[in-house]
């Protein structure tokens, strides 16, 4: 008798933040939040009006600490733009951007580079800190967490589920040791509960012999997330999670910032994938998740993608580079 299949809950996920990639912090908002681009503005409001025009859903995880040197007028105009759309706001931490503060609301000897290096009493400061920042702006609760590098560790779920984050999707199998250090009995392939936090990892699947790599716009083509869409509902998975940036298809050279057409390409063909066929799939925020139901024990799976995906994947990377 064949099992029916349910749908598979896929987690869009967006790291919504400003990447140091210049000394001038306009230029970092500008790029890194906003997507200003000669070509257009393709960032944040570009990733929201379509995905609402999509009807789907996604998680935003927004750094905050950038706010400490750009002040908090990006961050407060960041948040607003997601809630206005009707997309759920998670807390993402870059600690880097605490080093080099003239004020530090921190009384820390060392800034490490990430969350997961700091002992655990210093680490439930800083996400506190973090969370009350955003919590601040326009009454946005949050009940999900990604560390900025995937730089967790096993304490940092304890920290989350001291204040009372209910979700993190740090665990990245292609960063463990380097430096993702979420440690569990296996590999995490299905969401699992650690230290009172339920872990949802970021999707891996195979796509040559004996190597993983992890679901990322920008690191796959359209067609290996398809079919690792299509295996893990097939194989009646839980959820996949889908990693992407506020920044994915944003080119910088020089400080002229232009588009990367073919990311921005696989995002636009993701939409219109999923819109099509929910029948298999929803998309869903992380508030919107049954807890006993994400963590109800499942075999390890792993996808594989298909060799012409994978081939026209190598062909978008060599093209991009030319282009670039």
């Amino acid at each position: 008798m064949e099992t029916t299949k349910k749908k598979l809950k896929v987690f869009i996920t967006v790291d919504t933040e400003v990447w140091e990639f210049y000394g001038d912090i306009e230029a970092n908002v500008s790029s890194g939040l906003w997507g200003i681009t000669n070509e257009g503005e393709f960032g944040l409001k570009y990733q929201l009006d379509l995905l609402a025009h999509h009807h789907l859903k996604a998680t935003f995880f927004v750094d905050p600490f950038f706010s400490y040197h750009s002040g908090i007028e990006p961050l407060e105009a960041a948040i607003k733009c997601i809630n206005s759309h009707n997309q759920e706001v998670g807390l993402h931490v870059h600690t880097e951007w605490l080093d080099g503060l003239k004020t530090s609301p921190f009384n820390l000897d060392i800034i490490h580079r990430n969350i997961g290096d700091f002992d655990l009493d210093s680490q439930q400061k800083l996400i506190k800190q973090a969370l009350g920042i955003i919590e601040n702006i326009d009454n946005t609760k949050i009940c999900s967490f990604r560390a900025g590098n995937y730089g967790a560790n096993n304490d940092t779920l304890t920290a989350l589920n001291h204040l009372g984050i209910t979700f993190d999707t740090t665990y990245n199998a292609s960063y463990l040791g380097q430096p993702c250090n979420i440690n569990d009995d296996n590999i995490i392939s299905s969401p699992r509960l650690i230290n009172g936090t339920v872990e949802v990892p970021v999707t891996q699947f195979t796509d040559y012999p004996s190597h993983k790599r992890h679901l990322q716009l920008s690191a796959c083509s359209f067609y290996e997330i398809r079919d690792v869409l299509e295996a893990n509902w097939q194989a009646n998975q839980y959820s996949c999670v889908i990693v992407m940036h506020s920044f994915e298809w944003i080119k910088r050279k020089n400080k002229v910032h232009s588009v990367d057409h073919i990311c921005k390409k696989r995002f636009l063909k993701l939409c219109e994938y999923l819109s099509k066929n929910r029948d298999k799939f929803e998309t869903l925020a992380f508030s919107d998740v049954d807890i006993e139901e994400s963590i109800r024990k499942q075999e390890k799976f792993v996808a594989k993608s298909k060799a012409s995906s994978t081939f026209v994947r190598l062909y978008e990377q060599l093209l991009r580079k030319v282009l670039n």
